[in-house]
């Protein structure tokens, strides 16, 4: 027997989750939120520690730079919607890159032109025109995406919606489905390893692959970020999911958190409601999981339909994670820098596994997030994420000396954008994916979604409704577009639509 009937039932409280909640809740529909952590926001959120004297840090546990809070973008779209008030302020420049053996700053308005001529000056004029390609067909993109058409079309009716948002320009963008941006830089004869470097670096954090693997079409795009407008979260990540929350209950939803979901229940085809692992279960019309595909085929169990089992197979391998949360001295930062680097510390080594990593601290007048006279700074590093599982359940102690071995390597390599960095630490903590799984509930604490390749990205994306399953739907960086909490918001406004129209 089902102890409560909703007409929504949304699993975790990530910000795409959150997202469709609210703005069903404000239509009036009865949504209850299901997220199995202690605070909301998922994926982008934050927590708090405090040291023996009483000194309190708050970090982010994850996504630091956030963008889609200007006109035409999905939060703007949202908060309009739901007339919220984001704690956000926008940040230029985004960040600064630092290459072995140079800096560059990402600003986000016509510095940039003067910057990258001057960053990479090997290949000015070649790369001048790779930069030109990417800015006209991000900004062809960023056009086609307000108009929200529902991407990748599932149905007859998406095929309509995908109609009445085409435009003569799109035609523009079709020599370039099938490209990838490995093979934008070899046209335009770029070998400058700086540059490249650059790209692959500035694509890994945003589309999970580097160039040679990456589709141009979601790159162009996901270079273009700083330029769209970067933004942080005052008091951190966290405080973007509870405006989401505060919206939610105002409009009569409900959230309920420890609460994790075993299995959605299936009846005759379609999802039904849920099962807790507290044995609770809630009836609704919609279910929304705000989950990854892995995640979603292990709670359909034997319900889950072959189509869902194939995607499964054939969606490439996502990256994890390894952590710093550092509470440090203010003296750790040089005056004058930005808040945010991307650090590359050997161009003859691959990416990720802390020769790359990125370190996003809290602006210096933001005093909710540290001591005074101190900030906090997460650190993360793209990882693979299997093996430390493997680590964790079979050998502890190795477990151990790697997670040690990689935080020390972090450190290195942070410290050639912050020399004074080790000095001046007050607290540290160190997490890998295995840390990020037992927060987030993700497969393998797997980050920032699916790689953004040729054969699932665009058109090939996973869609909402991807799991197969009636009344089952899919929001979150695993379903188009990808990731990124404005991204996830997309996805999130596309189901609210759908759901608005019918199902």
């Amino acid at each position: 027997m089902q102890d409560e009937a909703y007409d929504i039932i949304v699993i975790g409280a990530g910000i795409g989750g959150l997202s469709a909640a609210a703005l069903l809740a404000h239509d009036g529909y009865r949504v209850l939120v299901l997220e199995g952590h202690i605070a909301p926001g998922g994926c982008a959120s934050s927590y708090e520690r405090k040291r023996p004297d009483g000194e309190r840090y708050v970090f982010d546990v994850g996504a630091t730079l956030f963008a889609g809070f200007t006109p035409g973008g999905a939060h703007h779209w949202v908060g309009q919607k739901l007339g919220l008030r984001w704690p956000v302020r926008a940040l230029d420049p985004a960040m600064e890159v630092w290459l072995p053996d140079r800096r560059v700053t990402r600003y986000a308005d016509a510095r940039w032109a003067d910057e990258r001529r001057a960053a990479f000056p090997a290949q000015a004029w070649q790369a001048e025109g790779f930069w030109r390609e990417q800015e006209r067909i991000a900004a062809i993109a960023w056009r086609f995406a307000a108009r929200q058409p529902p991407i990748p079309p599932e149905r007859p009716c998406d095929a309509l919606g995908m109609l009445q948002a085409l435009r003569p320009e799109l035609a523009l963008l079709a020599p370039q489905l099938w490209r990838t941006a490995g093979q934008a830089l070899r046209a335009r004869g770029i070998t400058d390893r700086r540059l490249r470097a650059y790209v692959d670096g500035q694509l890994l954090i945003s589309a999970q692959a580097t160039a040679d693997a990456c589709a141009w079409l979601y790159g162009a795009v996901a270079l273009d970020f700083a330029r769209i407008g970067a933004h942080y979260a005052e008091g951190g990540a966290w405080s973007l999911a509870r405006t989401l929350v505060a919206a939610l209950e105002r409009d009569g939803g409900e959230i309920r958190y420890r609460c994790r979901v075993r299995r959605v229940t299936v009846r005759g085809g379609r999802a039904v409601g849920v099962e807790t692992e507290r044995g609770e279960r809630f009836g609704a019309r919609h279910v929304i999981g705000n989950i990854t595909v892995w995640d979603a085929q292990e709670l359909l169990g034997a319900a889950a339909p072959r189509r869902l089992e194939r995607r499964v197979r054939r969606a490439p391998d996502g990256w994890g994670a390894c952590t710093l949360y550092l509470g440090v001295d203010e003296a750790a930062i040089p005056a004058g820098m930005a808040d945010h680097h991307q650090v590359i510390a050997r161009y003859d080594q691959p990416l990720g596994e802390a020769n790359s990593l990125f370190i996003s601290a809290h602006p210096p007048d933001d005093h909710s997030r540290a001591p005074r006279g101190q900030r906090a700074l997460t650190i993360s590093t793209h990882t693979g994420a299997e093996r430390w599982w493997r680590w964790r359940a079979d050998d502890p102690a190795r477990y151990r000396e790697e997670k040690a071995a990689m935080a020390e390597r972090m450190l290195d390599t942070a410290t050639l954008a912050l020399p004074r960095l080790r000095a001046h630490i007050r607290y540290m903590q160190a997490g890998t994916p295995w840390s990020f799984a037992r927060y987030t509930s993700r497969h393998y604490g797997m980050v920032g979604g699916l790689p953004q390749r040729l054969a699932n990205s665009g058109l090939l994306s996973l869609g909402p409704r991807a799991a197969g399953v009636g009344g089952f739907w899919l929001v979150g960086d695993s379903a188009f577009p990808g990731q990124s909490t404005a991204a996830v918001t997309q996805g999130a406004i596309r189901v609210y639509q759908a759901i608005r129209r019918g199902g």
